[in-house]
């Protein structure tokens, strides 16, 4: 019987992949667990279960819960703030919509992650109430930076979108897409 030939392994480039597979693995599982059981009852522990990886792998990436968190929260927060202004029409009241449509279809697709990034960031301390002003700061600038020259009136914006769907995930709601028409007729108003 003729032996098959080997195959190299690529072991640095295998290793880094799946060094960067185990830490966005992290990334999603703190993401779920902190939605699902909300940040204070959380730990270590859950995550990496939920994530399948080993306690050493969890802190080859992050020093501790926070960290791990506040790393999600940027990063995920970047990503989804990127998917919005690429979902943007050319023109700004068309855009707006559009965005406002893509928000609440990527929050309603993992009702988890949009808890932990809409209300448990609160209740993560001071670091995370830091870290999310900066994220609402660019949120606000890429999404309706077209709409007003104020960015007092943009920060406004967000607050008022964020309280609404915080309100909603809060009593329960799982189809955030209701909240739209608010969403618009508040927008709308401070265009005027």
């Amino acid at each position: 019987m003729e032996e098959l030939p080997r195959r190299r392994p690529r072991p640095a480039a295998t290793r880094r992949e799946a060094r960067a597979n185990q830490r966005w693995r992290v990334l999603e599982a703190m993401a779920h667990q902190v939605g699902r059981h909300g940040y204070a009852r959380t730990t270590v522990a859950d995550v990496i279960a939920r994530a399948g990886v080993s306690r050493k792998a969890f802190y080859e990436h992050f020093t501790e819960k926070e960290d791990c968190f506040l790393v999600a929260y940027e990063e995920l927060s970047a990503r989804f703030v990127r998917d919005l202004v690429a979902a943007g029409a050319t023109r700004p009241g068309d855009r707006t919509a559009a965005q406002l449509r893509r928000y609440v279809d990527v929050l309603s697709s993992d009702l988890y992650m949009a808890r932990a990034f809409v209300v448990e960031v609160m209740a993560a301390g001071p670091r995370s109430l830091r870290v999310r002003e900066e994220v609402n700061r660019r949120f606000a600038e890429l999404v309706f930076g077209h709409t007003s020259r104020d960015p007092l009136v943009r920060r406004a914006l967000i607050g008022g979108i964020n309280e609404l769907v915080s309100g909603a995930l809060l009593r329960g709601e799982h189809d955030l897409s209701r909240l739209l028409p608010s969403m618009r007729r508040f927008v709308g108003s401070a265009q005027r």
